[in-house]
C-alpha cells in the first residue's frame, strides 16, 4: 500500500523544516505565516530490522536503503499548507489545505508551544491548540459529506445493497474504501435510512473517519526550548525538535556525522559542532524529546496496524530474477492477505494467484493467509 503522511498545523509550527529535516528537500523556511503557499512532496523513511541479517547476505534495495541491519522503506510526506479557524470554510489558506489532506493516510498535528506573542504556553493550551486544527479538519470533512445530502439519498434509494455500499458512492472523495467504511459505521451509532441522518451523524463519521482510519498524530516542537516535557507527554503527544532534526540533516549531508541514528561525528567535525552534537544526543538519551523517525515508524507500524513484508521470487534464496536480495519492502496491512500482497506487486500476480510459499519455513500459504510482519514470501502465479 502507498502510505502517505501530512504534516500539518497552525502557521509558524515549523512544518517546513521539520519536513526539510525528514525529506533532506529544502523549501521556504520563515517565522510568517503561510510559508508554506503550496503543497511540498518529498520522501522519508520508517525503519524496520531487515530480515537479510538472518542469512547473512547483503540485500539490494529498490527502493530506500539498509544500513547496518536496518531496513529504511520509504514514504510520501507532504508539507501542507498552515491551518487557521475558518479553514474548513476556505478561509486563508483552507481550501489548499484540504485539497491536500485528501490523499494522506494519516496526518501529524505539529503544535508550537509558544503562542503568537512569543509566551510558552502551558501543557494544556497546547492540547486546545491541537483540538483546534483537528476540528478543522473534522468541519470540513462533515461538510463535504453533508453537501446535497438529500440529492444524494434519492440517487441511492434505489440501490439494495447494505449502508457501506451505499455511502462509499459519498464519501469516496476522500479515497476510503469501502472496508474502511464498514468499520467506521460499525465504530458508531448510526441510521440504516440515510434520510434520517443529522448534523450529529455527520460529525460521528468525519470524528471516527479522521481519528480511526485516518489517524493523526499530536506532535509538539520546539522541544530544545523546553525545560520539562514530562506533562505534555502524559496527555498523548510527542515532543521533538524540527530544529535539531534539520541539523543532523545537514550535518550528515556535509560529512560532519556517519549516520543519521548515532550522530557519530567524523574527522571532519569542529570541537564546537562536536558539543551541539553532543547536547543534542543528550536531550534525546534523557527521553525529553523524541527523534521523529522512530515516532514516524511507530505510527505508521502500530498505530496504523501495518505489517512490512517482503515479495520474492525465489524463496530459497530470498531474491529476484536477477539475483537481488529482498529488493522490495511492502508496507501491507496487518489484515491482508497473502492474495491482497499478490494484487500489490501486480494486478496479473493477482488475478493468476495460484499460491504462496513462506520463504522462512517452506510452507504452502493459500490466498486467505493473513501476512505477519517481516515475512518473506514468494507468489506462484499463472
Amino acid at each position: 500500500m502507498e502510505v502517505v503522511v501530512g504534516i500539518a498545523g497552525k502557521p509558524n509550527a515549523g512544518k517546513s523544516t521539520l519536513f526539510s529535516a525528514m525529506t533532506g528537500t529544502m523549501v521556504a523556511i520563515g517565522d510568517y505565516q503561510f510559508t508554506t503557499t503550496e503543497t511540498s512532496k518529498g520522501i522519508a523513511y520508517i525503519v524496520s530490522r531487515c530480515p537479510h541479517t538472518e542469512i547473512h547476505k547483503d540485500c539490494s534495495p529498490r527502493r530506500g536503503k539498509c544500513f547496518s541491519g536496518s531496513r529504511y522503506i520509504p514514504v510520501e510526506i507532504l508539507d501542507i499548507p498552515g491551518l487557521i479557524e475558518g479553514s474548513g470554510e476556505g478561509k486563508g489558506m483552507g481550501n489548499q489545505f484540504m485539497d491536500s489532506i485528501r490523499g494522506a493516510s494519516a496526518m501529524i498535528n505539529l503544535i508550537s508551544p509558544i503562542s503568537d506573542s512569543k509566551e510558552m504556553l502551558s501543557a494544556h493550551e497546547m492540547e486546545l491548540g491541537a483540538k483546534e486544527v483537528e476540528n478543522e479538519i473534522i468541519y470540513w470533512f462533515s461538510s463535504r459529506l453533508g453537501s446535497e445530502w438529500d440529492k444524494f439519498c434519492r440517487k441511492v434509494s434505489h440501490i439494495q445493497g447494505p449502508l457501506e455500499e451505499k455511502l462509499l458512492q459519498k464519501v469516496g472523495f476522500f479515497g476510503i474504501g469501502l472496508g474502511e467504511v464498514k468499520r467506521i459505521l460499525n465504530s458508531g451509532n448510526f441510521p440504516e435510512n440515510l434520510h434520517a441522518w443529522n448534523e450529529e451523524n455527520m460529525e460521528n463519521f468525519s470524528r471516527i473517519a479522521m481519528t480511526v482510519i485516518r489517524p493523526i498524530k499530536r506532535i509538539v516542537n520546539k522541544g530544545d526550548l523546553l525545560e520539562n516535557t514530562e506533562e505534555i507527554r502524559s496527555k498523548n503527544m510527542n515532543v521533538i525538535s524540527a530544529d535539531y532534526e534539520l541539523s543532523i540533516q545537514r550535518a550528515y549531508s556535509a560529512g560532519i556525522i556517519n549516520d543519521m541514528e548515532t550522530l557519530e561525528p567524523t574527522g571532519k567535525a569542529t570541537q564546537k559542532q562536536m558539543d551541539a552534537l553532543e547536547r543534542i544526543q543528550s536531550d534525546y538519551r534523557s527521553g525529553k524529546i523524541n527523534r521523529i523517525q522512530n515516532i514516524l515508524t511507530d505510527m505508521i507500524k502500530i498505530q496504523m496496524e501495518n505489517v512490512i513484508v517482503y515479495p520474492v521470487y525465489d524463496e530459497s534464496k530470498w531474491c529476484d530474477k536477477d539475483g537481488r536480495v529482498l529488493p522490495d519492502a511492502f508496507i501491507m496491512k496487518n489484515t491482508d492477505t497473502a492474495l491482497d500482497l499478490a494484487f500489490a506487486v501486480h494486478t496479473e500476480i493477482g488475478e493468476g494467484f495460484i499460491r504462496a510459499i513462506n520463504g522462512r519455513n517452506r510452507m504452502i500459504l493459500g490466498k486467505n493467509y493473513e501476512l505477519k510482519d517481516s515475512d518473506v514470501i514468494r507468489i506462484i502465479s499463472k
